[in-house]
């Protein structure tokens, strides 16, 4: 997981272009077959990406976290911006089509993404 730290409100005044790209822009969010996580330190917010292909992805808790499982102390906002798949929560499975969006509560243990077609 990705950390980004908070930037005090002088520092901005003094920042490049190229470094204020290099604290704010996410990039590289979206790998074929992995799990990209950016912790925002500002908003306390985690912003990622699940993009499988040719497995199954399973979203966990990093050691960041200090948590067993991803949702032990928060919610979880999914939209699928690609093609045809299913999350599955806790065993029960949502099939997801393209700009569906899924809301995990907290307390979720497991959540693993599949795709309905590597190609797509």
């Amino acid at each position: 997981m990705d950390i980004r730290y908070t930037v005090g409100k002088n520092e901005y005044k003094r920042m490049t272009t190229e470094e204020l790209r290099n604290e704010f822009l996410v990039a590289n969010l979206f790998g074929k077959d992995k799990v990209t996580l950016v912790y925002c330190e500002v908003e306390r917010a985690i912003v990622g990406s699940a993009v499988p292909a040719k497995k199954t992805l399973e979203l966990k808790a990093g050691k960041e976290m200090a948590a067993d499982y991803f949702c032990e102390r928060r919610e979880l906002g999914v939209i699928n911006i690609g093609g045809a798949g299913t999350i599955v929560v806790d065993g029960k499975k949502y099939p997801m089509a393209n700009r569906d969006c899924l809301y995990v509560g907290r307390g979720a243990k497991k959540i693993v993404f599949a795709s309905a077609s590597a190609a797509k």
